[in-house]
């Protein structure tokens, strides 16, 4: 085998190899209607709503009696607690957005964790809830019952979100990934072109002068005049 067959046959299973990682494509569905991009939006645009409308609420209601802010009075702890909230929740969302307008992996990272974040302090709230709901509490049998059904579905939501936009990040990375390989490819062929030269095989009077014992043939010396 010549040194130009050991270089076509390298470059033909690297190219197999890297056709057979590109041939896995990853998931794109979400809720079997929409693409997990399209439900990201959908996700980062309704938290962004949900959040606006709750801080407004918050600020106009009458029926919640607090003081501080609201009222026209200083800031209480209380206002600053909401503000902090709606602020990083608001923040993250608008990042999720455009991190998935623009397929970007690392702007989804802040919703993640801040999610996550809000899914522990739910569990907790349920956990509580359900050891000490109807004593410490003292909340009745309606109030333990739909306050722990609320609590569970707001927590299946968000969990159910977490998943979709972990999943369309985790795709954006295999999708980052998959169009490395046409660059390594191109280099890795390069490097083995020149770490394999591409050198003539010798010739059949060559190959027989070296089973007979006999020198290969030299050049005759110049003549004198082309010498001079």
């Amino acid at each position: 085998m010549s040194a130009g067959d050991l270089v076509a046959l390298i470059q033909g299973l690297l190219k197999s190899r890297n056709c057979q990682k590109m041939e896995v494509s990853p998931a794109d569905s979400c809720c079997f209607c929409l693409s997990l991009r399209s439900g990201t939006i959908l996700i980062g645009i309704g938290n962004c709503l949900l959040y606006l409308s709750m801080f407004t609420w918050y600020l106009t209601s009458s029926t919640i009696d607090t003081g501080g802010l609201r009222d026209g009075l200083d800031v209480t702890s209380l206002d600053i607690s909401i503000f902090s909230i709606f602020f990083v929740k608001t923040l993250v969302n608008i990042l999720l957005v455009v991190g998935a307008v623009k397929r970007i992996p690392s702007l989804t990272l802040p919703w993640l964790c801040a999610n996550a974040v809000s899914m522990m302090i739910a569990m907790v709230f349920i956990g509580f809830t359900i050891l000490f709901g109807t004593t410490k509490l003292n909340l009745n049998y309606n109030e333990y019952v739909t306050s722990l059904i609320i609590m569970g579905m707001v927590t299946g939501i968000n969990l159910f979100c977490w998943i979709v936009v972990f999943t369309f990040r985790n795709n954006l990375i295999m999708e980052a990934q998959i169009e490395r390989i046409p660059s390594e490819m191109a280099v890795n062929n390069q490097q083995s072109s020149t770490l394999i030269p591409n050198t003539s095989p010798p010739s059949y009077n060559e190959i027989e002068g070296y089973k007979e014992g006999k020198p290969p043939p030299e050049d005759s010396p110049p003549e004198y005049e082309e010498a001079v």
